[in-house]
């Protein structure tokens, strides 16, 4: 190519010129390409984005915190702030699980013994 570069023969820089336009041309292509594809993959992720949403929506117990941040009952920036800061102590993190362990047992024993659907 440093040969073609230096010479100033008019059928050289012929080919020169050609060289350039097919080389402007395969990179223009690739742009439009990897633009597309890159359109293509946002879809897709955001589909599945999407559907992964609605499994987890249609949870009944686990779907809950989607519902709920759909229904504007949360405050999402204020709780993703406090969830990224860790501020939840050894001693929180036990009360929640025993809460929880509590709310099992109490809906186990509606459904069981009182035949309440929970």
């Amino acid at each position: 190519m440093e040969y073609v570069d230096r010479k100033e023969d008019p059928l050289i820089q012929v080919v020169r010129t050609h060289q350039h336009n097919t080389d402007s041309a395969v990179l223009q292509t690739a742009r439009c390409l990897k633009t597309e594809v890159q359109k293509e993959m946002r879809k897709v992720k955001d589909s599945i984005a999407e559907k992964t949403k609605e499994r987890w929506q249609g949870k009944r117990m686990h779907g809950q915190l989607p519902r709920n941040l759909d229904e504007k009952l949360v405050d999402i920036e204020q709780s993703y702030r406090w969830l990224k800061s860790g501020n939840i102590k050894g001693e929180t993190e036990s009360t929640i699980v025993a809460a929880q362990d509590q709310a099992i047992c109490k809906n186990y024993s509606k459904n069981k013994i009182l035949k309440e659907e929970t």
